[in-house]
């Protein structure tokens, strides 16, 4: 018998960004989802707590 992990809810360790490839840094937990921002270019991903739902993608402004 195989043991399926446990889903917890910590964000990931280290999430890439895919329009420049540098590691994107972690905000904050908002509505349930995390969110992620790459300071180069001001890609944002909202990684959602819960497996069954998408992750959502938008840009904001560099910093």
């Amino acid at each position: 018998m195989t043991e399926i992990p446990m889903i917890n809810d910590s964000p990931p360790e280290e999430l890439r960004c895919t329009a420049c490839l540098l590691p994107m840094q972690y905000q904050t937990k908002k509505d349930d989802k995390f969110l992620w921002q790459c300071f180069k270019c001001g890609k944002q991903y909202l990684v959602p707590g819960n497996t069954d739902d998408s992750v959502e993608e938008s840009w904001s402004p560099p910093r």
